[in-house]
């Protein structure tokens, strides 16, 4: 009923396209034979692992949301998942605030994360990371809602989530 999309340092784009096709829920796993501290450890990355958003730490529960594809795979820095889950995900770990609106017609907007995950994002040009437990602040249309793509999420082989953010 599942599919791995992560082993180690690879991510199988194409395992992501097949979860969408055939109705799979995702996983990463680490599948090492080995000590983890050294494949994670030296490089000050998380190690590889299937995030599960159940409802409480029930044997059921856990099951429950398995079947209902409420997991994210992680590794090296990506997420991946249904589209629908880690958008809701992206939307609870990170605050918009904003700080200040000048005459000019831009605003100052913080943009903290409230996780132990890192985010590359972009609103407008290039991208910009969003590192763990850190915020950024970046300008914005003083009458715009922000729309943000989160580069290192991905739901299928090409897509990431593109999230409008009402300030």
């Amino acid at each position: 009923d599942g599919v791995e999309v992560m082993n180690g340092r690879g991510f199988h784009t194409k395992a992501l396209d097949w979860a969408n096709e055939y109705d799979l829920f995702i996983t990463s796993n680490s599948d090492a034979h080995y000590s983890t501290h050294e494949l994670y450890g030296v490089h000050g990355v998380l190690r590889n692992m299937t995030l599960i958003f159940a409802k409480d730490k029930s044997l059921d529960s856990l099951k429950e949301a398995i079947k209902a594809h409420r997991t994210i795979a992680c590794s090296f820095g990506i997420m991946a998942g249904g589209k629908q889950i880690l958008e809701d995900f992206f939307k609870a770990s990170v605050q918009f605030e904003v700080l200040s609106t000048s005459g000019k017609g831009t605003r100052m907007v913080s943009i903290k994360n409230n996780t132990s995950l890192e985010y590359i994002i972009r609103l407008k040009g290039n991208p910009v990371k969003l590192p763990a437990f850190e915020n950024i602040v970046m300008t914005a249309g003083d009458k715009e809602d922000l729309v943000v793509t989160v580069e290192n999420m991905w739901y299928s082989t090409t897509e990431h989530p593109v999230i409008t953010i009402e300030l």
